[in-house]
């Protein structure tokens, strides 16, 4: 993946994650019903393709922008967003 907004959030889970690692604590995985889970999950099935790891994923790319509309992930309602990260469970994680 390649992007600021993309390196801001998997960067952020990792650390959160080695913090919930070091305490035996679960870790987190973020769902692929979101934007940044499924780009996470789909970046990673891409690099065992072939020429895969050539390809870089971002939000605003043209690949993965088309794939986050057609799985209806991209949306600008806040409301909605906000009611699809509570049901899963993944509202005020880092709190």
């Amino acid at each position: 993946m390649l992007g600021r907004p993309e390196a801001i959030v998997t960067g952020t889970l990792a650390g959160f994650n080695a913090v919930k690692y070091i305490r035996g604590e679960s870790m987190v995985t973020l769902s692929r019903e979101t934007a940044i889970g499924d780009i996470i999950a789909y970046a990673n099935e891409r690099l065992n393709t072939e020429g895969g790891n050539a390809v870089r994923h971002t939000f605003s790319g043209a690949e993965y922008f088309e794939r986050m509309k057609e799985l209806g992930l991209y949306s600008t309602d806040n409301d909605y967003i906000e009611a699809k990260i509570e049901r899963l469970g993944l509202k005020n994680i880092f709190k």
